[in-house]
């Protein structure tokens, strides 16, 4: 039994011997490196899989809601009430109830004071604009200057 035992090491030496001397073809490689590897290393830093990012949609704001003047009805003392909003008729409540405060107010303070109203979460600046050909007052919402409150007479 010793004989099969000693091919089989004999055999086993020179397996690993031959597999080993292989490794020895590139002897410029400082690393010992076979041209294969060499090769397949190079193509894996220069063909390295680059991440690609999915293409982006341009987005598009949304459209500009330009203001318009729509009618409200009248208030106290007879005034007019016109409400330039991107709101329609939803800024009409609004523009009745500052118009209001905004007209008692006046009565005691005169036309030539910038009379400040808060109705609701908006805060308007009402006065009477200079320089108008045809009299009339006008709030101005502090937050969002398009939107306007006009009286008339």
């Amino acid at each position: 039994m010793r004989p099969i035992g000693a091919v089989s090491a004999i055999i086993a030496v020179a397996v690993l011997t031959l597999g080993l001397s292989g490794c020895d073809d590139a002897e410029d490689d400082p690393l010992g490196a076979t041209p294969t590897a060499t090769a397949a290393a190079t193509t894996a830093t220069t063909t390295g899989a680059t991440p690609t990012l999915p293409a982006r949609t341009p987005r598009t704001p949304p459209p500009v809601v330009e203001p318009i003047e729509i009618s409200c009805g009248t208030a106290q003392f007879g005034l007019t009430v016109s409400a330039v909003t991107t709101r329609g008729d939803a800024a009409c409540p609004a523009a009745v109830a500052v118009t209001d405060i905004y007209a008692a107010r006046s009565q005691a303070w005169g036309d030539d004071v910038v009379i400040t109203v808060a109705v609701g979460t908006g805060v308007w600046d009402c006065r009477e604009p200079p320089a108008a050909a045809i009299p009339f007052q006008e709030c101005v919402n502090q937050d969002n200057p398009a939107e306007k409150i006009r009286m008339g007479s």
